[in-house]
């Protein structure tokens, strides 16, 4: 009997269950008829008097598990199974804050940067991956999330409290052991498979640190951030990535962040002043120098671990041999590319070195690798559209370079956001262009003209607010655009106008793209709840809590092989030419 045949038998009755029965989704909004032509009016139910479903892990679990239930299902209906193909290697791309206007205008940016014709009709490298999705990015507790939340979701299975690294909603701050869930990294460890993180923030930001600490809160980056009441019990991100796993086991360790750990850099040369909340970055109290603290740990290693601080030490790594490589290049984020200053690496080059160190070739179980994009996100936070723009070109520059020095047949990529931005691409502007200019300068009856690329919020108000310059009798709060020079609006600290004043641009709540490559990437279709991404990653990497979901990871066991080999690519095309040279020969000798 097939063994999926065999499955449906033993399980169609639980998944008859699973399926009947429906999860109220929050914040249990009912809609009522109003009996007219009004339309539907909400109510939001009082909380007291409806029946609360706990969002725990368990939770989460469930839901993931269905929507796998449900693709995998969609697919069969219609004959297909390539769901079934195992990735020896996965790698995901964080574009932080990469919304899809982001997606759009960055497309559009590049085009206009290298100057290949107007823009629009450019493509980025994840536009030709041949599967898409929409995730859903709410936390439990924020209808429009942050990075914290939506990283545990992506890394672990389990939405959510916004702010939560690496625990489910019954955290606690007096117990670290409370909600603490498993994350991507631990399940590749298990299967002896090769780890690591790459990031243009801090490594202790809260996407990379959501890969291998749990903690209550994302702000308890150093031991001076953790509050009294947590202090000896829940220990700083900085110090887990060093003290335990699968942090203490990564292979690849490369960003920025050397004040959280202990080594700040009071030289540091910043050529360019970019503002904001992110630029500010805590100092250790306990004295530890933890990358000193990490080189002990594997100080025994058959291969010595290797730490570099600049791009040329980067470069010189014997990234053959070495098998523990921290790189650490600022005290706080790595810098944005559009103003990189001397020594820093690209997110190209630390993809690059990151990739040759983890892949180990046929002997090896594979990797699972994480490659954040992080400065999209700050660029937008602070209205610095250009400074966003140019991170998603450098963040499309890495992705070509992992397509570049990897297997379609044995790697799962997959591209995504962990949320969205209150950025806006509006307007009517003419075709080629600039991006980065005025929608509207054709229009010359329009009473105001405003960018293309605009905020809903952020610090851009202020920049732009009239005050004092506003034209006599004029309704405009606005400074006209053209009073900017050329050389003010080109500038990579230029905000863009911002219509509702923040000092910090908030995230935006809608859907995030998902772009997938490889083995599994058949999976990634429709709208899901974002946590549904681990488990594509579990399933199709033979790791975690979806390895055993149906025997696939049995079968892929069994035959050893990955997509579909080249030795079997060999044999299939040799046998035409095969049948060539035995008709040839039958019709020469008068068969």
């Amino acid at each position: 009997m097939h063994s999926l045949a065999l499955f449906g038998l033993l399980c169609g009755g639980l998944m008859a269950v699973s399926l009947a029965a429906t999860t109220q989704p929050p914040p249990l909004i009912r809609t009522l008829s109003a009996g007219g032509d009004i339309g539907p009016q909400f109510k939001l139910e009082d909380q007291q008097s409806s029946k609360k479903e706990p969002q725990d892990a368990q939770f989460w679990h469930n839901v993931a598990l269905r929507q796998l239930e449900k693709t995998i299902k969609q697919a069969e209906k219609v004959g297909e199974n390539s769901y079934r193909k195992k990735a020896k290697n996965i790698i995901i791309f964080i574009g932080d804050g990469m919304g899809v206007s982001t997606i759009s205008a960055g497309r559009i940016y590049k085009g206009q940067y290298l100057k290949h014709g107007q823009g629009e009709e450019e493509s980025l490298v994840f536009d030709d991956f041949p599967n898409t999705g929409m995730a859903k990015t709410y936390n439990v507790d924020k209808q429009v999330p942050d990075s914290a939340g939506t990283a545990t979701a992506l890394f672990t299975g389990s939405k959510t409290h916004y702010g939560a690294i690496g625990m489910d909603a019954t955290r606690s701050k007096t117990n670290a052991k409370s909600g603490r869930v498993e994350n991507i990294m631990e399940w590749a460890q298990k299967e002896g498979k090769r780890t690591g993180i790459v990031t243009t923030t801090r490594i202790t930001h809260a996407t990379p640190a959501a890969t291998y600490a749990h903690i209550y809160d994302r702000d308890w980056e150093c031991d001076t951030e953790v509050p009294a009441q947590s202090v000896g019990i829940h220990a700083d991100i900085a110090r887990q990535l060093v003290e335990n796993a699968p942090g203490n086991r990564f292979n690849v360790i490369l960003g920025g962040g050397m004040s959280p750990m202990g080594i700040l850099n009071a030289s540091e040369v910043r050529t360019t002043i970019f503002e904001g909340p992110t630029e500010t970055i805590c100092e250790r109290g306990d004295g530890r120098n933890l990358p000193a603290e990490w080189l002990a740990h594997h100080a025994n290693d058959s291969v010595p671990p290797v730490l570099v601080h600049n791009r040329r030490d980067l470069l010189k790594v014997n990234v053959k041999k070495v098998d523990h490589l921290m790189g650490l290049f600022r005290n706080n984020h790595i810098t944005y590319s559009i103003a990189r200053e001397k020594g820093e690496p690209s997110l190209q080059d630390m993809t690059e070195v990151a990739l040759a160190v983890l892949d180990r070739g046929e002997d090896s179980n594979g990797y699972v690798l994480l490659v954040e994009g992080g400065r999209i996100d700050q660029g937008h936070h602070m209205n610095y559209a250009r400074a966003a723009l140019h991170e998603v070109y450098e963040f499309d520059l890495a992705i070509q370079a992992a397509v570049n020095n990897t297997n379609p047949k044995d790697t799962l990529i997959l591209v995504t956001a962990d949320h969205s931005h209150a950025v806006t691409f509006n307007g009517y502007a003419l075709r080629g262009a600039d991006i980065l200019g005025a929608a509207n300068s054709h229009e010359k009856n329009d009473p105001m003209v405003y960018e293309t690329i605009s905020y809903a919020n952020g610090p851009g108000y202020w920049d732009h607010l009239a005050n004092d310059s506003r034209p006599q009798n004029s309704s405009n709060m606005w400074t006209p655009l053209k009073q900017f020079t050329v050389e003010e609006r080109r500038a990579p600290t230029y905000r863009h106008m911002a219509t509702v004043p923040r000092k910090d641009e908030t995230h935006g709540g809608e859907d995030v793209a998902v772009f997938a490559s490889g083995p599994g990437s058949s999976l990634v279709r429709g709208v899901f709840e974002q946590n549904y991404l681990a488990y594509v990653m579990s399933y199709a990497g033979c790791l975690g809590p979806a390895k055993y979901y149906d025997d696939s990871c049995q079968d892929h066991d069994d035959h050893d092989d990955y997509g579909e080999s080249n030795a079997a690519v060999l044999v299939a095309s040799s046998v035409p030419i095969l049948i060539g040279v035995l008709a040839a020969f039958f019709l020469c000798a008068g068969f």
